[in-house]
């Protein structure tokens, strides 16, 4: 049974992404994934630069990093700033990449990446970005189905799961993926 830390790029009340996020921890679950979902925003981080390297990382950095490591993989739910991700989830991440002595946290992680907006497109701006960064930048394996719920102010059903068939196909194959590669790392 892979295990799969799941976290969305926004915790305010009433986010989208967090929404979401829930939907898919509860999905992965179903799918026979133990799943641990958290708020970005019980770490709070300072802005990191330069300085971050040459003193130690701050203790709830430390604790994410080692969480992030504790787990087969992640699903980040992401929501779209400026046609890209949130700088908090950038400094959340850039902080993980640093604060584990054991070496970084993401390096072969495997990562699921969706993310909600009202818009037409959904996230799929910031997604295209956020996977260049994952990959690239931290060395993760990221699945090639991403999620990019648009309309999702009012995309949910009364039971809660999306409304759009289509965009619920999708999430279906985005679960499976990331249950079947997340149970297949070392």
């Amino acid at each position: 049974m892979p295990s799969i830390l799941v976290f969305a790029g926004s915790w305010r009340p009433g986010s989208m992404n967090t929404r979401l996020a829930t939907l898919i921890a509860g999905n992965l679950e179903a799918a026979g994934a133990q799943v641990t979902q958290i708020s970005l925003g019980d770490y709070p981080l300072p802005l990191i630069d330069a300085r971050a390297y040459e003193s130690e990382p701050p203790e709830e950095a430390r604790k994410l990093a080692e969480l992030v490591v504790a787990h087969d993989a992640l699903f980040i739910a992401s929501p779209e700033y400026n046609a890209g991700y949130p700088p908090a989830l950038k400094n959340a991440l850039d902080w993980v990449s640093i604060a584990r002595k054991g070496g970084p946290a993401l390096r072969d992680k495997v990562v699921a990446i969706g993310g909600a907006s009202a818009g037409s497109l959904g996230t799929y701006r910031c997604l295209t970005q956020l996977r260049t960064v994952l990959e690239l930048g931290f060395g993760a394996l990221v699945i090639p189905e991403m999620l990019a719920v648009s309309g999702a102010d009012k995309g949910y059903g009364a039971d809660g799961d999306l409304a759009d068939k289509r965009i619920a196909g999708m999430r279906d194959r985005l679960v499976a993926r990331l249950v079947k590669v997340a149970g297949l790392a070392p």
